[in-house]
């Protein structure tokens, strides 16, 4: 059962970039907007940003990326940017690179914008468009002696009151269908699931990355190990 939504989404600097970005293809475009860029240390997501940049329409990432020429076009739009691109590996970095200005812009997860400006005063802002979204999920383990007990619990926090709590100290979408009328409306334009921020985001496709992470992060590493 579903529990949390969360997004990769552009993230940049308010006090930095006087003119906001727009969209994955700004992200790419140095010339206008100068800067590094900060991407995930990885194939996942970093592969998804590169072909949305490129002008494939996020419902149709995957399928391309299914292709050895849709995987050699993401390597190629990513060559465009590659002497700019500073690599981060863990959801904390990517707002110290922002505060640092270290980057321009940078692949963060939307949980991490909201912290950050509420929690460290910061003015950063988030292009929800083309975002990649995951959901993370409830499970009850097979073969689990408490199964009455789990679903009692499941009952009482898929309830939309009991999840439209939730975003008040951290910015998740919720999943209940009724949640988002229960939430203040000026706290719920922060989150993944409003209306306007999911309308073209597209969900990370699990079962792919399943079967072709150990493929594609070879391919990566090669990628960015040469100069």
């Amino acid at each position: 059962m579903g529990a949390i939504v969360y997004n990769f989404v552009l993230g940049y600097d308010k006090d930095k970039l006087k003119t906001p970005p727009k969209s994955w293809a700004d992200f790419f475009d140095t010339k206008t907007f100068p800067g590094k860029r900060g991407l995930r240390n990885g194939p996942k997501t970093t592969l998804e940003i590169a072909l949305i940049a490129d002008g494939v329409a996020p419902n149709d990432v995957y399928s391309v990326l299914a292709s050895d020429e849709g995987v050699e076009r993401a390597f190629k739009k990513l060559d465009t940017i590659k002497k700019d691109i500073v690599f981060w590996k863990a959801g904390a970095q990517p707002p110290q690179l922002l505060a640092s200005g270290e980057v321009a812009m940078t692949s963060i997860y939307n949980g991490r914008v909201d912290a950050a400006n509420k929690a460290d005063g910061r003015h950063f802002g988030i292009v929800w468009d083309g975002s990649l979204f995951t959901i993370d999920s409830w499970v009850v383990l097979k073969g689990s002696p408490n199964v009455e007990g789990a679903y009692k619990y499941l009952n009482y926090v898929g309830k939309p009151e009991v999840q439209a709590k939730l975003p008040m100290a951290i910015a998740y979408g919720v999943t209940s269908k009724g949640a988002n009328a229960k939430i203040d409306p000026e706290r719920l334009k922060d989150l993944p699931t409003a209306e306007a921020n999911i309308a073209n985001a597209t969900e990370i496709d699990t079962t792919f990355w399943l079967e072709n992470i150990d493929r594609l992060t070879e391919r990566f590493n090669k990628w960015a190990a040469v100069q």
